[in-house]
């Protein structure tokens, strides 16, 4: 069993679960507007901008082209069945979770935090077509974690610092209050149910990771 296998099996045990859930809706009862609050007083993407720079190695639709194109240059260029396979399978890792990510935002229409800011709506409003109520599940952290929980399937050997790596990545969408905590939070878990899936999937029918 991989270090990915042992976490996804581990998040999966019941009380792990109901943990998880209750720290979740903790955060989104007790903690996400003071976090919110302070971070914006500390303007983070002013002054420090090499954060803002950090979080954009989330943007999904760069990220997802980026491995289309990687796919398409081992398979076309230079012709290699095992990068090629693998970059095919991080692309799913991306792309799959962003659309099951747009579909939940669009949704839930939870509120983002600028609105909390600017008018003091704070929650969820069902069923929005616009971004300022696409704030759960986050998008960056869908993108950055999915890539990461991928590697991690390709890469166990690397899988804490994979994890590690993208956690800090993924945390800069509170730091700008770009996102709540339990935004974060849900996303991360989300997504890693999600590249469960996909990998069983892989593995069992398609056979083409091991």
């Amino acid at each position: 069993m991989t270090t990915f296998d042992n976490i996804l099996k581990q998040m999966m045990r019941w009380w792990v679960v109901l943990g998880y859930f209750s720290l979740t809706m903790i955060s989104f009862f007790y903690f996400d507007k003071s976090v919110a609050y302070y971070f914006h007083g500390l303007d983070i993407k002013h002054s420090y901008p090499v954060i803002h720079w950090i979080t954009k190695l989330g943007i999904g639709a760069v990220d997802i082209t980026a491995l289309l194109l990687l796919a398409l240059f081992f398979r076309y260029i230079h012709k290699n069945k095992t990068y090629e396979t693998r970059s095919w399978f991080l692309w799913l890792c991306a792309l799959v979770p962003n659309l099951i990510c747009l579909v939940l935002k669009i949704a839930l229409g939870r509120a983002r935090p600028e609105l909390l800011f600017d008018a003091q709506q704070f929650g969820f409003y069902g069923f929005h077509m616009t971004s300022q109520f696409w704030s759960m599940p986050s998008g960056h952290t869908t993108t950055v974690m999915g890539i990461v929980f991928g590697l991690c399937v390709l890469f166990p050997r690397y899988c804490i610092a994979l994890i590690l790596v993208g956690l800090g990545i993924v945390s800069t969408r509170v730091f700008l209050t770009d996102h709540y905590l339990s935004d974060v939070l849900a996303t991360i878990y989300l997504t890693l149910l999600e590249i469960g899936g996909l990998a069983y999937f892989s593995r069992q029918k398609l056979n083409v990771i091991k």
